[in-house]
């Protein structure tokens, strides 16, 4: 075999195979997740909703809370605007749901408390709550009746601190909206799992965790995370250096994204992708050998053959076979439609993935930030106050 034929296999040969281990063990462990079960202890729950703004179809959001098949737990909304589009449609929740344990809770301002918006309502609505589980919940996402009894019943398993869920997108009406639910159901839903189920890290997803009251006292409260804009994974790095086992509870969620637009998808995945680099920069760098579609594109273009042409079909093959496995596993509408997105999707989350390459800056509920390493967050008008000192 000359080297010609080496520099153009190796490459995609080498991607499918990672693309390969780590949707096979999520398909693997998606197939074997059990029922939920009975549980024989239930410690109070709360809920908290920190909100901001009105997500595609909140009120929907908000109904799959409702009919809960978990009885000890409450509800709280935080929401730190008497001007945000989201209080009426939570306001007309809990006039709808007089027999639901909830309420609004109105949260301070996040300046002088933490730099994450988002950490300074969970600090708030934590010292609200009664529970003495506290169950963080994002307002896009929805959820099955049995959702509190399978992230309790994970979260009382022996050594367990924290737990987090495994998301689906759905919902889609838009192209932005469809492409952000293919890339959480054949590419963050996988990864996630295989990261956990192949202990390569810790793995956790902010829009769903739980955790004890206590344990999270034990390691530094909310104020520990306040500063970075991955609580989530901060969290999650101290909980296992205590010694607590960090869990995925593999009953899904939907992340509701309906009318979401092209634009606002390549955003938020740039900003993850940023979070991404500020967090692990050396697993970043190697991001896009996780798409065999994406190397084989680069193989046929910096080399073009024969051979490449195959071999960037054959990517194309793998990528769509296995996104519509995933999305046939996880009961996603549409499967089919949304494997056909497979080519768009890669391009769209390489681009991401370069904008995160050559900019460390964020937007996020309304702040703008530089991301310095562990996603820590600076405010831009901090940056800008430091630079022209040092100009002086």
């Amino acid at each position: 075999m000359d080297w010609n034929t080496v520099s153009t296999v190796v490459p995609t040969a080498l991607s499918a195979t990672l693309h390969a281990v780590a949707h096979t063990a999520f398909l693997v462990a998606m197939a074997r997740k059990k029922a939920p079960p009975l549980l024989t202890v239930r410690p109070w729950v709360s809920i908290l909703k920190p909100i901001a703004g009105a997500d595609d179809d909140l009120r929907g959001n908000l109904e799959s809370f409702a009919d809960l098949d978990y009885p000890a737990h409450e509800i709280l909304f935080g929401i730190a605007s008497t001007d945000d589009p989201a209080v009426p449609i939570v306001q007309a929740f809990l006039a709808a749901h007089p027999r639901v344990s909830a309420r609004l809770v109105w949260t301070k301002p996040a300046e002088g408390r933490a730099s994450n918006p988002k950490v300074a309502q969970l600090l708030d609505l934590t010292r609200a709550a009664r529970g003495s589980v506290v169950v963080v919940s994002d307002a896009n996402v929805r959820v099955p009746r049995t959702y509190l009894r399978s992230l309790v019943a994970t979260l009382l398993q022996p050594g367990v601190g924290l737990v987090s869920s495994v998301i689906v997108g759905g919902g889609e009406r838009t192209l932005g909206a469809a492409l952000e639910n293919a890339q959480l159901g054949a590419h963050v839903a996988p990864a996630v799992v295989a990261a956990h189920l192949l202990s390569v890290r810790p793995a956790t997803v902010g829009k769903s965790m739980a955790m004890r009251r206590a344990d999270l006292a034990r390691v530094g409260g909310w104020e520990s995370v306040a500063d970075v804009l991955a609580e989530d994974d901060a969290l999650a790095q101290r909980f296992d250096a205590l010694g607590y086992s960090v869990e995925l509870c593999l009953e899904t969620i939907e992340n509701h994204n309906r009318d979401t637009t092209l634009l606002r998808t390549i955003e938020r995945h740039a900003r993850w992708a940023k979070m991404r680099r500020a967090l692990t920069p050396v697993c970043f760098a190697l991001e896009p050998l996780s798409s065999p579609l994406l190397v084989a594109s680069v193989v046929a273009i910096l080399a073009p053959s024969a051979l490449a042409a195959k071999l960037w079909g054959c990517a194309l093959g793998l990528q769509i076979t296995g996104a519509l496995l995933c999305f046939t596993l996880l009961r996603v509408k549409r499967p089919w439609l949304l494997a056909a997105l497979e080519p768009l999707r890669a391009a769209v989350i390489v681009l991401c993935w370069a904008l995160a390459c050559v900019s460390r800056r964020v937007s996020w509920r309304g702040n703008v930030f530089t991301l310095a390493a562990g996603s820590r967050l600076v405010p831009v008008r901090a940056t800008r106050a430091r630079a022209r000192s040092l100009a002086g």
